[in-house]
Protein backbone atom coordinates (compact mmCIF):
# COMPACT_ATOMS: atom_id res chain seq x y z
CA UNK A 1 0.00 0.00 0.00
CA UNK A 2 1.64 3.28 -0.88
CA UNK A 3 1.52 6.29 1.23
CA UNK A 4 1.54 9.87 1.38
CA UNK A 5 5.08 10.17 2.80
CA UNK A 6 6.12 8.61 -1.25
CA UNK A 7 4.59 11.46 -3.10
CA UNK A 8 6.61 12.38 -4.96
CA UNK A 9 9.77 10.60 -3.72
CA UNK A 10 8.52 6.99 -3.62
CA UNK A 11 10.46 5.37 -1.29
CA UNK A 12 12.66 8.55 -0.15
CA UNK A 13 15.60 6.48 1.00
CA UNK A 14 16.18 6.21 -2.62
CA UNK A 15 16.19 2.24 -2.45
CA UNK A 16 13.64 -0.67 -1.75
CA UNK A 17 16.34 -2.49 -0.30
CA UNK A 18 17.86 -1.78 3.69
CA UNK A 19 21.54 -1.25 3.14
CA UNK A 20 24.08 -1.67 6.28
CA UNK A 21 23.94 2.20 6.48
CA UNK A 22 20.31 1.58 7.63
CA UNK A 23 21.20 -0.36 9.57
CA UNK A 24 23.96 1.42 11.51
CA UNK A 25 21.50 4.70 11.65
CA UNK A 26 19.10 2.10 13.41
CA UNK A 27 21.14 0.66 15.88
CA UNK A 28 22.33 4.03 17.23
CA UNK A 29 19.06 5.50 17.85
CA UNK A 30 17.63 3.23 19.16
CA UNK A 31 20.90 3.08 21.66
CA UNK A 32 20.08 6.73 22.05
CA UNK A 33 16.45 5.92 22.23
CA UNK A 34 17.71 3.53 25.19
CA UNK A 35 19.25 6.23 26.97
CA UNK A 36 17.11 8.28 26.90
CA UNK A 37 14.42 6.69 28.75
CA UNK A 38 16.95 5.00 31.26
CA UNK A 39 17.62 8.72 32.22
CA UNK A 40 13.86 9.68 31.99
CA UNK A 41 12.16 6.59 33.72
CA UNK A 42 15.03 5.95 36.11
CA UNK A 43 13.54 8.62 38.98
CA UNK A 44 10.65 5.46 38.88
CA UNK A 45 12.29 3.31 40.79
CA UNK A 46 14.26 5.83 42.91
CA UNK A 47 10.87 7.51 43.65
CA UNK A 48 10.44 6.32 47.15
CA UNK A 49 14.19 7.16 48.40
CA UNK A 50 14.09 11.00 46.58
CA UNK A 51 10.56 11.03 48.18
CA UNK A 52 12.14 10.14 51.92
CA UNK A 53 15.07 12.15 51.52
CA UNK A 54 13.61 15.64 50.05
CA UNK A 55 10.39 15.52 51.82
CA UNK A 56 7.96 15.40 49.25
CA UNK A 57 4.20 14.09 49.13
CA UNK A 58 2.72 12.06 46.06
CA UNK A 59 1.24 15.22 43.95
CA UNK A 60 5.03 16.19 44.03
CA UNK A 61 6.68 12.93 43.24
CA UNK A 62 3.92 12.89 40.34
CA UNK A 63 5.55 16.63 38.87
CA UNK A 64 9.03 14.92 39.07
CA UNK A 65 7.82 11.72 37.80
CA UNK A 66 5.81 13.42 34.74
CA UNK A 67 5.32 16.99 34.09
CA UNK A 68 8.47 18.60 35.00
CA UNK A 69 9.76 16.39 32.15
CA UNK A 70 7.01 16.67 29.87
CA UNK A 71 6.09 20.04 29.62
CA UNK A 72 9.67 21.16 28.72
CA UNK A 73 10.03 18.81 25.95
CA UNK A 74 6.97 19.97 24.79
CA UNK A 75 7.96 23.89 24.55
CA UNK A 76 10.95 22.51 22.97
CA UNK A 77 9.86 19.79 21.05
CA UNK A 78 7.87 22.41 19.25
CA UNK A 79 11.10 24.06 17.65
CA UNK A 80 12.54 20.61 17.52
CA UNK A 81 10.56 19.65 14.53
CA UNK A 82 10.86 22.56 12.30
CA UNK A 83 14.83 22.22 13.66
CA UNK A 84 14.92 18.35 11.98
CA UNK A 85 13.56 19.43 8.93
CA UNK A 86 15.90 22.29 8.24
CA UNK A 87 19.15 21.39 9.95
CA UNK A 88 21.47 18.01 10.06
CA UNK A 89 19.31 15.86 12.17
CA UNK A 90 21.82 13.85 13.33
CA UNK A 91 23.74 16.84 14.85
CA UNK A 92 20.91 18.45 16.41
CA UNK A 93 20.08 14.88 17.85
CA UNK A 94 24.12 14.27 19.09
CA UNK A 95 23.17 18.03 20.34
CA UNK A 96 20.22 16.97 22.25
CA UNK A 97 21.86 13.59 23.85
CA UNK A 98 24.72 15.50 25.48
CA UNK A 99 22.68 17.86 27.13
CA UNK A 100 20.00 15.24 28.54
CA UNK A 101 22.45 13.33 29.78
CA UNK A 102 24.71 16.18 31.67
CA UNK A 103 21.06 17.15 33.26
CA UNK A 104 20.54 13.68 34.29
CA UNK A 105 23.80 13.34 35.69
CA UNK A 106 23.21 17.21 37.48
CA UNK A 107 20.21 15.72 39.32
CA UNK A 108 22.63 14.04 41.68
CA UNK A 109 23.78 17.14 42.84
CA UNK A 110 20.21 18.22 43.84
CA UNK A 111 19.36 18.85 47.49
CA UNK A 112 15.64 20.01 46.82
CA UNK A 113 12.28 19.68 45.23
CA UNK A 114 13.64 22.87 43.05
CA UNK A 115 17.25 21.76 42.53
CA UNK A 116 15.43 18.18 41.19
CA UNK A 117 12.71 19.69 39.21
CA UNK A 118 14.97 22.00 37.15
CA UNK A 119 17.52 19.13 36.52
CA UNK A 120 14.33 17.34 35.09
CA UNK A 121 13.15 20.32 32.92
CA UNK A 122 16.95 20.33 31.52
CA UNK A 123 16.70 16.30 30.94
CA UNK A 124 12.83 17.82 28.73
CA UNK A 125 14.96 20.07 27.08
CA UNK A 126 17.44 18.07 25.54
CA UNK A 127 15.36 15.17 24.82
CA UNK A 128 12.72 17.18 22.97
CA UNK A 129 15.00 16.33 20.07
CA UNK A 130 14.83 12.78 19.80
CA UNK A 131 11.94 11.92 18.18
CA UNK A 132 11.98 14.44 15.58
CA UNK A 133 14.93 13.55 14.21
CA UNK A 134 15.37 9.79 15.03
CA UNK A 135 11.60 9.44 13.46
CA UNK A 136 12.64 11.68 10.29
CA UNK A 137 15.81 10.13 9.85
CA UNK A 138 14.70 6.38 9.81
CA UNK A 139 11.58 7.44 7.17
CA UNK A 140 14.24 8.58 5.27
CA UNK A 141 16.69 5.71 4.79
CA UNK A 142 13.96 2.85 5.55
CA UNK A 143 11.34 2.63 2.48
CA UNK A 144 7.99 2.71 3.25
CA UNK A 145 6.96 -1.25 3.07
CA UNK A 146 10.11 -1.74 6.36
CA UNK A 147 8.95 2.11 8.26
CA UNK A 148 6.60 0.47 11.01
CA UNK A 149 9.12 -2.47 11.47
CA UNK A 150 12.18 -0.07 11.65
CA UNK A 151 10.49 2.26 13.90
CA UNK A 152 9.10 -0.47 15.98
CA UNK A 153 12.87 -1.48 16.58
CA UNK A 154 13.92 1.78 17.56
CA UNK A 155 10.92 1.97 20.02
CA UNK A 156 12.50 -0.66 21.45
CA UNK A 157 14.95 1.18 23.11
CA UNK A 158 12.28 2.85 24.91
CA UNK A 159 11.11 -0.51 26.64
CA UNK A 160 14.89 -1.36 27.11
CA UNK A 161 15.70 1.69 28.50
CA UNK A 162 13.38 1.87 31.07
CA UNK A 163 13.39 -1.63 31.76
CA UNK A 164 17.37 -1.28 32.54
CA UNK A 165 16.08 1.98 34.47
CA UNK A 166 14.34 -0.28 37.19
CA UNK A 167 17.39 -2.78 37.18
CA UNK A 168 20.03 -0.39 37.48
CA UNK A 169 18.07 1.81 40.04
CA UNK A 170 16.91 -0.93 42.21
CA UNK A 171 20.67 -2.62 41.89
CA UNK A 172 21.94 1.16 42.95
CA UNK A 173 19.51 1.60 46.11
CA UNK A 174 20.68 -1.94 47.15
CA UNK A 175 23.96 -1.95 47.22
CA UNK A 176 25.80 1.47 46.22
CA UNK A 177 26.29 2.01 50.09
CA UNK A 178 27.60 -1.06 51.11
CA UNK A 179 29.97 -2.44 48.59
CA UNK A 180 29.52 -0.01 45.37
CA UNK A 181 30.95 3.40 46.66
CA UNK A 182 33.77 1.41 47.93
CA UNK A 183 34.79 1.28 44.56
CA UNK A 184 35.12 4.61 43.42
CA UNK A 185 37.95 6.29 43.98
CA UNK A 186 36.98 9.76 45.13
CA UNK A 187 36.84 10.77 49.21
CA UNK A 188 33.03 11.20 50.12
CA UNK A 189 31.87 9.03 48.05
CA UNK A 190 30.22 6.96 50.70
CA UNK A 191 28.52 10.00 51.73
CA UNK A 192 26.44 10.25 48.87
CA UNK A 193 23.08 8.79 48.63
CA UNK A 194 22.25 6.45 46.29
CA UNK A 195 19.72 7.65 44.09
CA UNK A 196 21.97 10.63 43.77
CA UNK A 197 24.96 8.19 42.66
CA UNK A 198 22.60 6.51 40.79
CA UNK A 199 21.73 9.68 38.11
CA UNK A 200 25.15 10.67 37.92
CA UNK A 201 25.95 7.51 37.04
CA UNK A 202 23.37 6.94 34.45
CA UNK A 203 24.03 10.32 32.73
CA UNK A 204 27.51 9.77 31.75
CA UNK A 205 27.64 7.37 29.06
CA UNK A 206 25.28 9.52 26.45
CA UNK A 207 28.47 11.92 25.83
CA UNK A 208 30.50 9.30 23.80
CA UNK A 209 27.33 8.05 22.31
CA UNK A 210 26.58 11.83 21.32
CA UNK A 211 29.68 11.63 19.70
CA UNK A 212 29.28 8.38 17.69
CA UNK A 213 25.83 9.83 16.42
CA UNK A 214 28.46 12.40 14.01
CA UNK A 215 29.18 9.37 12.32
CA UNK A 216 25.64 8.62 11.11
CA UNK A 217 25.55 9.17 6.89
CA UNK A 218 22.48 11.34 6.69
CA UNK A 219 20.43 10.88 3.09
CA UNK A 220 19.96 14.02 0.77
CA UNK A 221 16.40 15.64 1.33
CA UNK A 222 14.44 17.38 -1.26
CA UNK A 223 15.29 20.50 0.18
CA UNK A 224 18.82 20.45 1.28
CA UNK A 225 19.34 21.18 4.74
CA UNK A 226 20.30 25.10 5.26
CA UNK A 227 23.66 26.43 6.14
CA UNK A 228 21.57 29.31 7.91
CA UNK A 229 21.39 27.07 11.28
CA UNK A 230 21.35 30.34 13.72
CA UNK A 231 18.59 31.65 11.60
CA UNK A 232 16.62 28.65 11.93
CA UNK A 233 16.74 27.96 15.36
CA UNK A 234 16.03 31.81 16.16
CA UNK A 235 12.51 31.31 13.90
CA UNK A 236 11.62 28.13 15.50
CA UNK A 237 12.37 28.93 18.82
CA UNK A 238 10.49 32.52 18.69
CA UNK A 239 7.07 30.26 17.44
CA UNK A 240 7.60 28.33 21.26
CA UNK A 241 8.98 30.51 23.87
CA UNK A 242 7.19 32.79 25.45
CA UNK A 243 6.84 36.07 25.47
CA UNK A 244 8.45 35.87 21.80
CA UNK A 245 5.52 33.82 20.83
CA UNK A 246 3.67 37.19 20.78
CA UNK A 247 6.16 38.89 18.48
CA UNK A 248 5.68 36.19 16.59
CA UNK A 249 2.07 35.71 16.46
CA UNK A 250 2.07 39.44 15.81
CA UNK A 251 4.68 39.46 12.77
CA UNK A 252 2.92 36.52 11.14
CA UNK A 253 -0.91 36.92 11.51
CA UNK A 254 -1.21 40.93 12.57
CA UNK A 255 -3.23 42.64 15.09
CA UNK A 256 -5.93 40.22 14.91
CA UNK A 257 -4.07 37.02 15.14
CA UNK A 258 -2.27 38.73 18.42
CA UNK A 259 -5.72 39.67 19.44
CA UNK A 260 -6.93 35.86 19.30
CA UNK A 261 -3.62 34.60 20.84
CA UNK A 262 -3.59 37.26 24.19
CA UNK A 263 -7.53 35.81 24.82
CA UNK A 264 -6.04 32.46 24.83
CA UNK A 265 -3.47 33.33 27.21
CA UNK A 266 -6.03 34.95 29.06
CA UNK A 267 -7.90 31.81 29.12
CA UNK A 268 -5.32 29.43 30.05
CA UNK A 269 -4.20 31.71 32.83
CA UNK A 270 -7.43 31.80 34.71
CA UNK A 271 -7.92 28.14 34.11
CA UNK A 272 -4.79 27.66 35.49
CA UNK A 273 -5.15 29.79 38.24
CA UNK A 274 -8.74 27.54 39.50
CA UNK A 275 -6.82 24.55 39.30
CA UNK A 276 -4.06 25.99 41.65
CA UNK A 277 -6.61 27.18 43.98
CA UNK A 278 -8.38 24.14 43.94
CA UNK A 279 -5.01 21.72 44.45
CA UNK A 280 -2.72 23.86 45.95
CA UNK A 281 -0.14 22.43 43.31
CA UNK A 282 1.56 25.69 41.78
CA UNK A 283 4.44 24.04 39.69
CA UNK A 284 1.94 21.73 38.46
CA UNK A 285 -0.81 23.69 36.80
CA UNK A 286 1.85 26.97 36.03
CA UNK A 287 3.60 24.77 34.18
CA UNK A 288 0.84 22.79 32.35
CA UNK A 289 -0.54 26.11 31.89
CA UNK A 290 2.53 27.08 30.23
CA UNK A 291 2.57 24.05 28.06
CA UNK A 292 -1.05 23.86 26.77
CA UNK A 293 -0.71 28.09 25.52
CA UNK A 294 2.76 27.18 23.65
CA UNK A 295 1.33 24.13 22.31
CA UNK A 296 -1.90 26.29 20.82
CA UNK A 297 0.03 29.31 20.05
CA UNK A 298 2.58 26.69 17.72
CA UNK A 299 -0.56 25.57 15.71
CA UNK A 300 -1.80 29.20 14.96
CA UNK A 301 1.56 30.01 14.29
CA UNK A 302 1.49 27.09 11.66
CA UNK A 303 -1.44 27.42 10.39
CA UNK A 304 -0.11 31.24 9.39
CA UNK A 305 3.45 30.15 8.48
CA UNK A 306 3.37 26.55 6.73
CA UNK A 307 -0.44 26.08 5.77
CA UNK A 308 -0.12 22.66 4.18
CA UNK A 309 1.84 21.56 7.12
CA UNK A 310 -1.22 22.65 9.25
CA UNK A 311 -3.99 20.96 7.59
CA UNK A 312 -2.18 17.73 7.64
CA UNK A 313 -1.87 17.81 11.22
CA UNK A 314 -3.21 20.12 13.41
CA UNK A 315 -5.86 21.23 11.24
CA UNK A 316 -7.03 18.10 10.30
CA UNK A 317 -9.86 15.68 11.72
CA UNK A 318 -7.66 12.23 11.16
CA UNK A 319 -5.11 13.78 12.36
CA UNK A 320 -5.96 14.67 15.57
CA UNK A 321 -8.37 12.34 16.15
CA UNK A 322 -5.96 9.27 15.65
CA UNK A 323 -3.38 11.54 17.81
CA UNK A 324 -5.84 12.35 21.23
CA UNK A 325 -6.74 8.78 21.25
CA UNK A 326 -2.94 7.44 21.32
CA UNK A 327 -2.05 10.05 23.76
CA UNK A 328 -4.93 9.01 25.81
CA UNK A 329 -3.78 5.40 25.83
CA UNK A 330 0.34 6.40 26.73
CA UNK A 331 -1.76 8.73 29.86
CA UNK A 332 -2.91 4.94 31.32
CA UNK A 333 0.25 3.12 30.22
CA UNK A 334 2.75 6.21 30.97
CA UNK A 335 1.52 6.89 34.19
CA UNK A 336 0.75 3.00 35.09
CA UNK A 337 4.59 2.44 34.45
CA UNK A 338 6.46 4.79 36.30
CA UNK A 339 4.10 4.26 39.05
CA UNK A 340 4.47 0.64 39.23
CA UNK A 341 7.71 0.75 41.26
CA UNK A 342 6.87 3.11 43.99
CA UNK A 343 3.65 0.74 44.19
CA UNK A 344 5.23 -2.48 44.24
CA UNK A 345 8.09 -1.75 46.70
CA UNK A 346 5.24 -0.14 49.18
CA UNK A 347 3.27 -3.33 48.79
CA UNK A 348 5.35 -6.09 48.69
CA UNK A 349 8.35 -7.51 50.50
CA UNK A 350 10.94 -7.63 48.08
CA UNK A 351 14.63 -5.47 47.78
CA UNK A 352 14.44 -2.80 45.63
CA UNK A 353 17.69 -5.11 43.99
CA UNK A 354 15.41 -7.60 43.40
CA UNK A 355 12.20 -5.63 42.71
CA UNK A 356 13.74 -3.63 39.54
CA UNK A 357 15.35 -6.61 37.96
CA UNK A 358 12.12 -8.06 37.96
CA UNK A 359 10.09 -5.27 36.47
CA UNK A 360 13.21 -4.72 34.24
CA UNK A 361 13.85 -8.01 32.68
CA UNK A 362 9.82 -8.65 32.54
CA UNK A 363 9.10 -4.99 31.05
CA UNK A 364 12.07 -5.59 29.12
CA UNK A 365 10.70 -9.06 27.41
CA UNK A 366 6.75 -7.90 27.58
CA UNK A 367 7.56 -4.11 25.47
CA UNK A 368 10.04 -5.74 23.31
CA UNK A 369 7.56 -8.26 22.23
CA UNK A 370 4.69 -5.59 21.93
CA UNK A 371 6.07 -3.15 20.25
CA UNK A 372 7.94 -5.35 17.37
CA UNK A 373 5.19 -7.54 17.13
CA UNK A 374 2.51 -4.94 16.79
CA UNK A 375 4.38 -3.21 14.32
CA UNK A 376 4.73 -6.61 12.30
CA UNK A 377 1.12 -6.74 12.69
CA UNK A 378 0.14 -3.44 11.62
CA UNK A 379 2.52 -3.51 8.43
CA UNK A 380 0.71 -6.97 7.40
CA UNK A 381 -2.66 -5.69 8.65
CA UNK A 382 -2.32 -2.18 6.87
CA UNK A 383 -2.26 -4.61 3.61
CA UNK A 384 -5.71 -5.57 4.15
CA UNK A 385 -7.33 -2.42 6.08
CA UNK A 386 -5.92 1.23 6.05
CA UNK A 387 -7.10 1.48 9.95
CA UNK A 388 -4.86 -1.13 11.07
CA UNK A 389 -2.83 1.40 13.53
CA UNK A 390 -6.16 2.22 14.98
CA UNK A 391 -6.75 -1.25 15.64
CA UNK A 392 -3.96 -1.81 17.26
CA UNK A 393 -4.54 1.32 19.45
CA UNK A 394 -7.90 -0.15 20.41
CA UNK A 395 -6.03 -3.61 20.85
CA UNK A 396 -3.68 -2.26 23.45
CA UNK A 397 -6.79 0.05 25.71
CA UNK A 398 -8.59 -2.70 25.94
CA UNK A 399 -5.62 -5.08 27.14
CA UNK A 400 -5.16 -2.49 29.83
CA UNK A 401 -8.30 -2.20 31.24
CA UNK A 402 -8.21 -5.96 31.80
CA UNK A 403 -4.50 -6.20 33.06
CA UNK A 404 -4.40 -3.04 34.95
CA UNK A 405 -6.63 -3.96 37.38
CA UNK A 406 -5.57 -7.39 38.26
CA UNK A 407 -1.69 -6.11 38.74
CA UNK A 408 -3.19 -3.48 41.57
CA UNK A 409 -5.24 -6.06 42.72
CA UNK A 410 -2.82 -8.76 43.38
CA UNK A 411 -1.88 -10.14 46.72
CA UNK A 412 0.51 -12.03 45.82
CA UNK A 413 4.16 -11.13 44.06
CA UNK A 414 4.06 -13.70 41.43
CA UNK A 415 0.37 -12.50 40.45
CA UNK A 416 1.65 -9.05 39.96
CA UNK A 417 4.71 -9.51 38.34
CA UNK A 418 2.82 -11.83 35.20
CA UNK A 419 0.20 -9.22 34.90
CA UNK A 420 2.84 -6.65 34.71
CA UNK A 421 3.95 -8.33 31.70
CA UNK A 422 0.60 -8.90 30.08
CA UNK A 423 0.62 -5.09 30.85
CA UNK A 424 3.80 -4.15 29.29
CA UNK A 425 3.04 -6.16 26.28
CA UNK A 426 -0.11 -4.69 25.39
CA UNK A 427 0.31 -1.58 26.44
CA UNK A 428 3.40 -1.36 23.92
CA UNK A 429 1.46 -2.74 20.83
CA UNK A 430 0.52 0.53 19.58
CA UNK A 431 3.07 2.71 19.15
CA UNK A 432 5.28 1.47 16.44
CA UNK A 433 2.13 1.47 14.14
CA UNK A 434 1.32 5.47 15.39
CA UNK A 435 4.66 6.37 14.77
CA UNK A 436 4.18 4.69 11.09
CA UNK A 437 1.00 6.52 10.81
CA UNK A 438 1.59 9.82 11.63
CA UNK A 439 4.47 9.65 8.86
CA UNK A 440 1.87 8.20 6.57
CA UNK A 441 -0.43 11.28 6.49
CA UNK A 442 2.55 13.91 5.27
CA UNK A 443 4.80 14.62 2.96
CA UNK A 444 8.81 13.86 3.44
CA UNK A 445 9.31 17.56 3.95
CA UNK A 446 7.10 17.60 7.16
CA UNK A 447 8.16 14.16 8.98
CA UNK A 448 10.32 16.13 11.59
CA UNK A 449 7.79 18.33 12.31
CA UNK A 450 4.83 15.34 12.45
CA UNK A 451 6.80 14.02 14.56
CA UNK A 452 7.28 17.00 16.66
CA UNK A 453 3.43 17.01 16.62
CA UNK A 454 2.86 13.44 17.58
CA UNK A 455 5.21 13.67 20.68
CA UNK A 456 3.44 16.98 21.84
CA UNK A 457 0.11 15.63 21.79
CA UNK A 458 0.83 12.08 23.73
CA UNK A 459 3.47 14.11 25.94
CA UNK A 460 1.52 16.82 27.10
CA UNK A 461 -1.61 14.59 27.81
CA UNK A 462 0.04 11.44 28.78
CA UNK A 463 3.33 12.70 30.99
CA UNK A 464 2.03 15.82 31.97
CA UNK A 465 -1.07 14.70 33.84
CA UNK A 466 -0.77 11.03 33.86
CA UNK A 467 1.88 10.82 37.22
CA UNK A 468 0.56 13.66 38.29
CA UNK A 469 -3.32 12.85 37.98
CA UNK A 470 -2.16 9.14 39.89
CA UNK A 471 -0.22 11.02 42.40
CA UNK A 472 -3.37 13.40 43.37
CA UNK A 473 -5.56 10.83 43.97
CA UNK A 474 -3.32 8.75 46.00
CA UNK A 475 -2.42 11.99 48.28
CA UNK A 476 -6.08 12.73 48.50
CA UNK A 477 -7.21 9.27 48.88
CA UNK A 478 -4.44 7.75 50.75
CA UNK A 479 -4.58 4.83 48.05
CA UNK A 480 -1.72 4.36 45.07
CA UNK A 481 -4.14 1.78 43.93
CA UNK A 482 -7.18 4.30 43.72
CA UNK A 483 -4.66 6.62 42.21
CA UNK A 484 -3.59 4.10 39.31
CA UNK A 485 -7.02 2.61 38.89
CA UNK A 486 -8.81 6.04 38.40
CA UNK A 487 -6.53 6.15 35.03
CA UNK A 488 -8.66 3.60 33.51
CA UNK A 489 -11.81 6.39 32.79
CA UNK A 490 -9.91 7.14 29.83
CA UNK A 491 -9.74 4.58 27.88
CA UNK A 492 -13.54 4.51 26.71
CA UNK A 493 -12.66 8.23 25.66
CA UNK A 494 -9.65 7.03 23.92
CA UNK A 495 -11.77 4.35 21.72
CA UNK A 496 -14.42 7.27 21.19
CA UNK A 497 -11.56 9.16 19.28
CA UNK A 498 -10.26 5.26 17.58
CA UNK A 499 -13.53 5.14 16.30
CA UNK A 500 -13.88 9.01 14.93
CA UNK A 501 -10.76 8.95 13.10
CA UNK A 502 -11.81 5.17 11.83
CA UNK A 503 -14.51 6.21 9.91
CA UNK A 504 -12.10 8.54 8.56
CA UNK A 505 -8.60 6.93 7.78
CA UNK A 506 -10.02 4.63 4.84
CA UNK A 507 -10.77 7.81 2.65
CA UNK A 508 -7.26 9.06 3.25
CA UNK A 509 -5.60 8.21 0.18
CA UNK A 510 -1.79 9.46 -1.02
CA UNK A 511 -3.70 11.03 -3.49
CA UNK A 512 -6.17 12.86 -0.81
CA UNK A 513 -3.20 13.85 1.06
CA UNK A 514 -0.79 15.75 -1.58
CA UNK A 515 -4.32 17.07 -2.69
CA UNK A 516 -5.09 18.32 0.77
CA UNK A 517 -1.72 20.00 0.87
CA UNK A 518 -1.86 21.69 -2.54
CA UNK A 519 -5.10 22.97 -1.65
CA UNK A 520 -3.19 24.48 1.32
CA UNK A 521 -0.57 25.89 -0.90
CA UNK A 522 1.67 23.37 -1.20
CA UNK A 523 3.84 23.84 -4.54
CA UNK A 524 3.04 21.11 -7.32
CA UNK A 525 6.33 19.82 -8.17
CA UNK A 526 7.39 19.08 -12.07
Amino acid sequence: MATVSDIPARASAGSSRVGGAAIFALLLLAAANLLNYLDRYIVSILAESIKADLGLDDAQLGFLLGTAFAIFYSIVGIAMGGIADRLSRKKVMAFGLALWSAMTALGGAATSFAGLAAARIGVGVGEAAANPCSHSLLSDVFPARNRSLALGVYLAGTFLGGALAMAVGGYFLQHWSTSMCTAVPIAGACDLAAWKAALICVGLPGIPLALLLLTIREPARAKPATSRSTGVIIREFSAALPPFTLWTVLREGGRPALGRNLRLLAMVTVAAALLVAVTGDYAQWIAFGVGTYVVVTWGQIQAMRDRPLFALTFGDRTFVYAMTATALIACVGGAVNVWAAPFAMRTYAMSPSELGASLGIIHTLGAILGVISGGWLADAWKQKDARAPLGMGAISICGSLITVPIMLLATDITVFLTAYAAVSLVGAMWSGATAALVQDLVLPRMRGSAAACYSLIAIVVASGTGPYWAGKVSAVTGSLTAGMLSLLVLAPISLVFLWLASRRLPHETPETRLALAHAAGEPVEG
